[in-house]
């Protein structure tokens, strides 16, 4: 057996999350996302030197072996460097799916990484880049997650800003998530215009977060809301909650963060979260880059 790479691949949220009504050539919406990752993650490990390629996942995430995210980035990565498939795939899953925590997303990117990795690639190479983005809108944030304001489809990146690791998060998701398409369906029934992410933009590049909480943005979130009303409820139960002191979807949903004033206060609200009802829950805190290495 060949050489293997085991990386971490965390979790995301959408401090902004902006949606327009114009589609571009892809039929995909224009957004304005504003994202960082946290310290919960899945655990992806590629080993070299197994014929063809393939994925195993510790939990099922709703997806045929052949769609599986991780699967296509590692076939098209390779088809591109003109490598050989001889790959396994073992993930081991800690993100809920249908959360719009980005975990299809960021077990994409964790695969082309540890592909670079064992090639000697660089993943910023445009090459590496195009895979991403033609796996998936959030899977070139994960490539390099350090927050960042991504524009186009969520996929092009705009503008990086200074770490921001150790803001202490709660993560709580009703028993039944959403699914990303019925969430944009149901935007495009009742389309609102979405305001500017400059103000979030601003607090991050200057390293204000005790603004950041006040500045947490969706206009995706009414439309997960009517299509998972529970969500609206975990929304409500967070908000009522001491030591809270901004609280959002993340993505398309079903999962809500808040952001806690200590980490205190996060692991108190996720044990309380538990016992309220079928719900997930989580206390984490924003990471940075070494947060990448298991």
């Amino acid at each position: 057996m060949g050489r293997e790479v085991t990386l971490a691949a965390p979790a995301k949220l959408n401090l902004h999350l902006g949606i327009h009504d114009q589609l571009d050539e892809r039929r995909y919406h224009r957004v304005d996302s504003v994202m960082i990752a946290v310290g919960l993650a899945d655990v992806v490990r590629v080993r070299e030197g197994c014929p063809g390629l393939s994925v195993s996942m510790t939990q099922d995430v709703g997806a045929s072996p052949q769609k599986n995210t991780a699967l296509v980035a590692a076939r098209r990565l390779c088809s591109d460097f003109g490598r050989e498939e001889r790959y396994e795939i073992l993930v081991e899953k800690r993100v809920p799916a249908q959360g719009g925590l980005g975990g299809s997303s960021t077990d994409a990117a964790a695969v082309i990484r540890a592909l670079c990795s064992l090639w000697g690639e660089d993943v910023r190479d445009e090459r590496v880049v195009r895979v991403a983005r033609s796996v998936g809108a959030d899977v070139p944030f994960f490539l390099d997650p350090r927050p960042s304001y991504l524009a186009g489809a969520g996929d092009d990146l705009v503008r990086a800003f200074p770490d921001m690791s150790g803001l202490p998060v709660v993560l709580v998701m009703p028993s039944v998530g959403v699914s990303t398409p019925e969430a944009y369906a149901e935007f495009d029934r009742h389309p609102t215009a979405p305001r500017s992410p400059e103000a979030i933009c601003r607090a991050l590049a200057a390293g204000r977060r005790e603004e950041i909480p006040s500045l947490l943005y969706s206009n995706l979130e009414p439309a997960a809301f009517r299509l998972v009303g529970e969500g609206a409820r975990v929304k409500e139960w967070l908000l009522g909650q001491r030591g809270v002191r901004g609280c959002q979807l993340t993505g398309s949903g079903s999962c809500v963060f808040a952001i806690c004033e200590d980490g205190h206060a996060a692991r108190r609200i996720a044990s309380a979260a538990r016992a309220v009802g079928d719900w997930w829950s989580s206390s984490c805190e924003t990471v940075g880059l070494d947060a990448l290495i298991c």
